[in-house]
């Protein structure tokens, strides 16, 4: 039995000091037919350091939505100078795929090879899943991402409205 199957929520866990967690969710909205990608970068205290929402007219498999979610995480990583990373998503499929490097040629393929490349520019990087319930923050910022017309970035925090999902994380971090 899981720990999701005996009630108990996993929540959100800071990497260690100098590393960086991103994390990336996407999310879908079928009367739009859009994608919402969203992305956080938060150090060891659980502060987001940067963060985006980005909208996506595509209707596409959701492994590849969840797959571009990483990839804009590890780019704007990447772009603001991070260098030890771990890229954190709740599509058990796509981190388990990247982590082992096992995905056959597929329409992932190209994505993965993007996020590869983007990757070996890091010091240290690793792949990690993470239940949605730990995922709130990227996940918010997913559906935030819906209602916009043209990608948002906040480089050096992340939008008001999720603001409280930031510091519930703070606060049980604390409390830990």
């Amino acid at each position: 039995m899981t720990l999701l199957k005996k009630g108990l929520a996993i929540p959100w866990q800071a990497p260690v000091v100098g590393m960086v967690k991103v994390n990336s969710d996407a999310a879908w909205c079928s009367k739009q037919k859009k994608f919402g990608l969203g992305t956080a970068i938060r150090d060891h205290t659980g502060k987001v350091l940067a963060s985006v929402a980005t909208p996506i007219s595509s209707s596409v498999f959701v492994a590849v939505a969840e797959s571009w979610a990483l990839e804009r995480g590890a780019s704007l990583a990447k772009q603001l100078g991070f260098s030890a990373v771990i890229l954190e998503s709740d599509c058990l499929g796509v981190t388990k795929a990247l982590e082992t490097r096992s995905l056959q040629a597929s329409e992932l393929s190209y994505v993965f090879d993007s996020i590869y490349e983007i990757c070996n520019d890091f010091y240290l990087y690793k792949f990690s899943y993470i239940p949605r319930v730990g995922n709130q923050v990227a996940h918010s910022l997913a559906r935030l991402a819906l209602s916009l017309g043209i990608e948002q970035t906040w480089p050096s925090g992340i939008s008001e409205s999720i603001i409280s999902l930031v510091l519930a994380n703070i606060q049980q971090i604390s409390s830990d």
